[in-house]
């Protein structure tokens, strides 16, 4: 199996995995999408599942002897990007724990993401050549702000399935009861419910703003289009007209080139709407 066949099919997986908050490759550099397209394939798809297996595979792979496309594309990046190796096995220490259902915090919750956050911002920023602490706890932000969001795009999944991955306390705050939730109709709990949540994620991406000053032009239009993706899937959660649950919210391939167009000019804090709840707060 050669290179180009390996890396075409990680990038297929990667956009089927992260959807709408995928960079695309008009606005990253295509030498790092490439090499960030199977760590992403790999850290959301087979690495999730764990198994002694693999991770054979995967110790092969970091020596020399990749087998399979998505194992073939990931030691190219890791060779090419210098990424080493401790990173790498990160990504099978962490990734294969399940979502913690019904966290009683959101500090439940960010102790589970934050160090897969960590792990991602870390392969990516070495591939860019931009790894140092200045860049590394924004972009870590940034990363669990976009998981939030995944999070609440993917609820009416989520919930049809009988799960709940957002945390219980701030349904408390709501004075929304699970029951009502899992019925999947908007009443007034609800929407306070994903009024929280929507403020929750957006401070986590504002917080993580500060990476696109330390990372290259093309890199830094790519997280931008990606914040801004991001905050246009909120607004269509938080608004009580939309019937998210009927409908989940996703962009339209002009609504993506808009937010791509947009992300050539630089991005304050300010672009992305306050919470509008005072006792929304970041644990």
């Amino acid at each position: 199996m050669d290179y180009g066949h390996a890396r075409r099919f990680a990038t297929r997986e990667a956009r089927r995995i992260a959807g709408d908050l995928y960079p695309g490759p008009v606005l990253m550099p295509r030498g790092l999408l490439r090499g960030l397209d199977p760590i992403l394939a790999v850290a959301l798809g087979p690495a999730t599942q764990g198994g002694e297996s693999f991770a054979l595979a995967f110790e092969d792979m970091l020596r020399g002897r990749p087998s399979g496309p998505l194992l073939l594309a990931l030691w190219n990046s890791a060779s090419n990007g210098e990424i080493p190796h401790e990173d790498l096995r990160r990504i099978l220490r962490r990734m294969p724990a399940p979502l913690p259902e019904r966290p009683a915090t959101r500090g439940e919750l960010l102790a589970y993401l934050h160090p897969r956050a960590s792990t991602l911002s870390r392969c990516t920023l070495a591939l860019a050549q931009r790894l140092d602490a200045e860049a590394l706890a924004p972009a870590e932000r940034l990363a669990c702000g976009f998981f939030v969001t995944r999070l609440l795009t993917d609820l009416p999944k989520h919930l049809a399935a009988g799960k709940l991955y957002l945390p219980l306390s701030d349904l408390k705050e709501a004075q929304l009861e699970p029951e009502e939730l899992f019925a999947m109709v908007r009443t007034p709990a609800v929407d306070r419910f994903l009024l929280m949540e929507c403020a929750w994620a957006r401070d986590l991406l504002r917080q993580g703003l500060p990476v696109c000053e330390r990372v290259g032009d093309r890199l830094q239009r790519g997280l931008r289009a990606a914040v801004l993706r991001s905050e246009m899937l909120l607004r269509r959660v938080r608004k009580p007209k939309n019937d998210i649950f009927r409908h989940p919210p996703s962009l339209s391939a002009s609504e993506r080139w808009r937010c791509a167009v947009r992300a050539w000019r630089p991005l304050k804090a300010k672009s992305i709407p306050q919470g509008d709840s005072a006792s929304v707060s970041l644990s």
